[in-house]
């Protein structure tokens, strides 16, 4: 049977406190930062909370359990709305009443309220680093602080943060941008300290919370105009890549290479720009000028031919790229290697 620790209050430090008393240890107060670590008993890795004010704060779990763990909130206060990011390994969330039950795996994110009253419980798992990230929001206090910017959103966000008396439950699952993971990495990776440190979290949580909305509005849009880039969509530019410089004699067009890998036209390319820091035309051309370098080095081809097995039709158009890359043109780079 599976641990229990049961909890009557959202209030991010509270969780904290119920779960060093379960796990037999101290709370370690840093400044706003409430924190413990599992004792060797129990498994091994860290637990932390900060309460920002205005209805925000953020909890973060980064650890191994040997058992089976349930998180059981059973509150009379109004329900959270939840930002919560999976960085390892998977969990379970089931909000009772309302039916929702789900799992965040490695690179999924989700947003997630229930209504008024309602048990939610988190199922971890034994013998797995789990390691996720939640935005707790109180909306009745944080709404005070955008009620007048909450319009801006699309109707159905506006709803969930007006939603103040929790009259109904909320789900939005994806895999999150290459921005949150970026955040929720320097978070736990930060050394700062005191004033500076609670400072730099707190601008982090916002810039996540940011980027959630962003990727919510971005997938509103008709799959070939989304632009937000996931983790997941890295591993597909990856193999963009590979697609295209498997032949670069002839290369599948832009149009073809995003049909090839699933990502549309707009993430292509600039997962291209993110990833290897240029266009995917720049790339393509970088690497059949690099080759013919290559080629001319090993002496065994004529220019022309050289050009035709990199891919230009014409060698006028081959020797200008390679002079413009270069600073020489191939049959100057030939005397410069003394061939």
């Amino acid at each position: 049977m599976p641990q229990e620790v049961i909890f009557n209050t959202y209030d991010v430090y509270a969780t904290v406190k119920s779960l060093a008393k379960y796990f037999k240890t101290q709370v370690i107060n840093e400044h706003a930062e409430h924190k413990i670590v599992v004792p060797p008993a129990f498994g091994e890795g860290f637990i932390s909370a900060i309460d920002f004010r205005d209805g925000l704060g953020m909890l973060m779990f980064s650890c191994t359990l040997k058992k089976d763990l349930v998180l059981r909130y059973k509150c009379d206060e109004f329900q959270p709305l939840r930002l919560i990011f999976c960085v390892q390994n998977d969990f379970k969330h089931l909000i009772k009443a309302d039916r929702l039950q789900y799992q965040l795996t490695n690179l999924l994110g989700s947003m997630v309220s229930g209504s008024s009253n309602n048990e939610q419980l988190f199922l971890l798992p034994a013998e797995k680093q789990v390691y996720f990230y939640s935005i707790e929001i109180d909306r009745k206090r944080y709404m005070q602080k955008i009620r007048h910017t909450v319009n801006s959103l699309p109707d159905e966000l506006k709803d969930v943060f007006t939603d103040t008396q929790c009259s109904r439950s909320f789900l939005y699952q994806g895999h999150y941008s290459l921005t949150i993971a970026q955040s929720i990495q320097n978070i736990k990776t930060n050394d700062y300290k005191g004033l500076v440190r609670r400072v730099y979290m707190e601008s982090q949580t916002l810039e996540i919370m940011a980027m959630q909305i962003k990727q919510y509005i971005d997938d509103l849009a008709p799959s070939h105009k989304q632009s937000v880039l996931r983790k997941k969509d890295m591993e597909l530019i990856i193999e963009a890549r590979h697609r295209l410089l498997a032949n670069i004699i002839q290369p599948p067009t832009i149009k073809e290479l995003a049909l090839l890998t699933g990502v549309n036209e707009n993430k292509l390319k600039k997962g291209f720009r993110v990833l290897y820091n240029t266009s995917i035309n720049k790339l393509l051309q970088d690497e059949r000028l690099s080759k013919a370098k290559l080629l001319i080095a090993e002496e065994r081809y004529p220019i022309k031919e050289i050009a035709k097995m990199v891919g230009y039709k014409h060698s006028g158009h081959f020797t200008s790229k390679f002079r413009k890359k270069f600073g020489v043109s191939p049959k100057d780079y030939i005397k410069t290697m003394g061939l």
